[in-house]
């Protein structure tokens, strides 16, 4: 069944007809090639699922039969908030979708020391509002009705004082605590993982000053896309949803 999104300020009855917004109707009709008669689903991040049928088409925009509005809260129990290293293309556009699916609240791309990608070739409402529509697509296809938010960009060192909950900071020391042996922590986690290079020594003991507990991901080394989605699913797993 196709997952439609509207934005926040598309109010949705909660039945009878309503007519779909160019873009998504374009999505509907288009890319997915919805047929007369076929169920949809729409959601504008409300909390709530509504379930409808195609009825027809007037112009380039699809009316929607509404037969009904239902809670379906996705959010987990556990904030989490990701300060995700940007990395190369693909890469980052992976651990993206992967931490949405896996239902973190906030995305915080960081500029590290090491990072191969700089803040400054990411910079700009274009790139910005790319990743948001790449949130929106992991949300359509994993059927969360809570959006996550992109934030801007922006240099690890200036990112500190935003922390949110407890900081955990991934670090592949064999001294470290895995996550495991934590205790519980406070219902909102700020998780920072880093770039292809790794965290630099200064990055590490500022983050240390900031009270950030540093914690491993096991005895093996993970590449950078792969630890920040890890790290989430095992956060998730311990004291989320999962």
């Amino acid at each position: 069944m196709p997952r439609i999104h509207l934005y926040a300020d598309s109010e949705l009855p909660e039945s009878g007809a309503f007519l779909l917004p160019t873009e998504p109707s374009h999505h509907l009709l288009k890319v997915l090639r919805a047929r007369i008669a076929q169920d949809v689903t729409l959601f504008n991040g409300d909390g709530c699922v509504y379930s409808g049928t195609l009825k027809g088409i007037s112009g380039n925009r699809a009316e929607i039969l509404i037969s009904g509005r239902f809670v379906r809260q996705t959010r987990s129990p556990l904030m989490i908030h990701l300060w995700l290293p940007l990395m190369r293309g693909e890469r980052w556009d992976w651990s993206l979708q992967k931490a949405v699916e896996l239902g973190v609240q906030t995305i915080q791309p960081v500029a590290c020391q090491h990072a191969v990608v700089q803040i400054k070739e990411t910079r700009g409402e274009k790139r910005l509002q790319r990743w948001q529509d790449m949130v929106i697509a992991a949300c359509e296809q994993s059927g969360a009705t809570s959006i996550p938010k992109v934030l801007p960009p922006m240099a690890l060192s200036d990112a500190w004082s935003l922390c949110r909950g407890r900081g955990l900071v991934l670090d592949p020391a064999p001294e470290n605590a895995k996550m495991r042996e934590l205790l519980h922590p406070e219902p909102e986690v700020t998780l920072l993982s880093g770039p292809e290079g790794g965290l630099s020594s200064s990055e590490l003991a500022a983050a240390s000053a900031h009270g950030f507990q540093k914690v491993g991901m096991g005895p093996r080394i993970l590449r950078a896309e792969t630890a920040a989605v890890a790290a989430v699913a095992v956060l998730q797993a311990l004291w989320g949803d999962l």
